[in-house]
């Protein structure tokens, strides 16, 4: 790499602790003198871990009344704020911009995602999109994997006898998929669900899991030990047989959902969307549950009929007093996988030969082509590469997220990684961009779905718990829209005092074996 190529690569950290700087570790050199300074922006996390840590905010007397509160702005409080948006609600979301986990950023105009990759078809979130007057074009790619230098078509497909192995690992792959393929899932639905994925994995080739523990982290955030076969079954089911590839998206993820809902949101309710309003307590009451925030260095509180509560489990059961002891404990034994993710932005064309390529054996599991769907739309010319690299860590590195340092050096491998896979991609970039989320994606482990999972979510009088990881069996935007829906619809229940909301809400966290 020459001093010239280096000079204009810059690095941008999403994040509270860090600040933006110039990537300079062994792989690139400091931007040039004068520069302009890369923008940060991103997860908070400062209050969140005092909270965790057993601090306690002072709860100031209400001076603001609302129907409904929503804590947090992801797409599961936005969604619900839209869903509610004849009502008198309030949504808090401590960052100062909206979308959580379902992010879009922009690079000169060109928008790409930071998290949250694509929806299905007719799934909640396209039938939002559809709503809200987007349409979400078809992915129509089946995924590839890059192994030993080799770009292998259809994985688990065709792509089974172009693996770069020797014949008896690509036998070993064929068995494992056609002997996965003969379970019943409808008939073993709760028995999968508390067997680990490694059971099915034992006995066949090592690279078998290999690929695995790049795959569930990436979608589930666990590894093929720790995720449940329930979920690992299903996946090899759907992506080794011959069903149409059903994904569809925009460039900018599904952060394309949560752009959207503010554009048509704020001009009528932006009072009612508050960031930078970070919850520190919510207590339930006979008449009403107050919810204490703090924003702007101030403590206020708000006297709320119904809290729709669109935040991860892990955060409501540091805020929620009076949660009964076998609740909490559900929630606590949800676990969240640390998931940054980095962006790559080139000024020329480098990697476009598919949508989502696989790359086990690497720091990054898998990376996206930003605008994979619109490429190919009369009039679109690619005036930026931008490839989204995923890079989930194991629980154990989460700590590697809470330093300037260590973001850096996992950017720089994630670089090193993607530009030895093939020659053609040693190519260095105009920037990199890391978006870092400590704990965004609860992990599908064993019997979290068929149970954990409902005893952790079960409603309270006046609050209903949404967010992903009140569904199931994986992360997915659709599942925080599917709830939020819910959600909304049991609000207005309780607060007609009309009967029916706990029956809706139990039908709603049923586990179904139609996966």
């Amino acid at each position: 790499m020459t001093a010239s190529r280096r000079d204009f690569i810059k690095f941008v950290v999403a994040g509270s602790v860090a600040a933006g700087c110039p990537l300079d570790l062994t792989l690139l050199a400091a931007d040039p003198a004068g520069a302009p300074t890369p923008g940060v922006h991103g997860e908070h996390f400062d209050v969140c871990h005092s909270l965790r840590d057993g601090r306690h905010f002072a709860r100031p007397e209400a001076t603001r009344k609302t129907a409904i509160l929503i804590i947090g702005g992801g797409v599961a409080g936005l969604s619900a704020a839209y869903f509610l948006r004849g009502e008198d609600f309030l949504l808090l979301e401590k960052e100062e911009h909206f979308g959580g986990n379902a992010y879009q950023e922009e690079y000169l105009g060109q928008p790409f995602a930071t998290g949250s990759a694509f929806a299905w078809k007719d799934d909640e979130g396209d039938q939002l999109s559809r709503e809200l007057g987007m349409k979400l074009l078809p992915v129509s790619n089946p995924d590839p994997t890059i192994v030993n230098g080799a770009w292998v078509p259809e994985t688990w497909r065709a792509g089974l006898e172009q693996l770069p192995y020797p014949k008896e690992v690509r036998e070993s792959f064929r068995k494992f998929r056609d002997s996965v393929r003969k379970i019943n899932l409808r008939e073993r639905f709760l028995e999968l669900d508390r067997e680990p994925f490694g059971k099915y994995t034992a006995g066949y080739a090592p690279e078998i899991t290999q690929w695995w523990d790049a795959y569930g982290p990436s979608n589930w955030g666990a590894t093929t030990a720790e995720t449940s076969a329930l979920m690992g079954v299903s996946e090899l089911q759907s992506i080794g047989g011959g069903e149409e590839d059903l994904r569809v998206i925009l460039p900018g993820g599904l952060g394309c959902i949560t752009h959207k809902l503010v554009e048509l949101l704020r001009p009528q309710h932006h009072e009612r969307l508050l960031g930078g309003a970070t919850v520190v307590a919510v207590v339930p009451g006979k008449d009403d549950v107050r919810v204490t925030y703090l924003r702007a260095g101030r403590l206020l509180t708000v006297a709320a009929k119904t809290v729709l509560f669109c935040a991860p489990k892990f955060i409501a059961a540091r805020l929620l007093t009076g949660l009964p002891a076998p609740q909490l404990a559900a929630m606590h034994r949800i676990r969240y996988a640390p998931y940054p993710v980095v962006n790559a932005i080139f000024d020329q064309p480098v990697y476009n030969r598919a949508y989502d390529t696989w790359c086990p054996g690497n720091s990054f599991t898998d990376f996206v082509v930003a605008d994979w769907t619109v490429r190919n739309s009369p009039g679109y010319t690619q005036k930026h590469n931008i490839l989204t690299f995923y890079t989930p860590l194991p629980p154990s590195q989460r700590s590697t997220l809470l330093e300037e340092t260590g973001c850096k050096a996992l950017a720089a491998r994630v670089l090193a990684d993607f530009q030895k896979l093939r020659p053609e991609h040693n190519v260095n970039p105009r920037e990199l961009r890391l978006y870092r989320r400590g704990h965004p994606m609860f992990m599908t482990v064993p019997g979290q779905y068929t149970g954990n999972r409902i005893a952790a979510a079960q409603p309270l009088d006046r609050i209903f718990f949404g967010n992903a990881d009140s569904g199931g069996p994986e992360s997915q935007t659709s599942e925080a829209i599917r709830l939020s829906r819910i959600g909304a619809e049991w609000a207005q229940l309780v607060l007609a005092g009309k009967p029916g909301a706990r029956e809706l809400a139990q039908k709603a966290l049923a586990a179904s074996s139609d996966l």
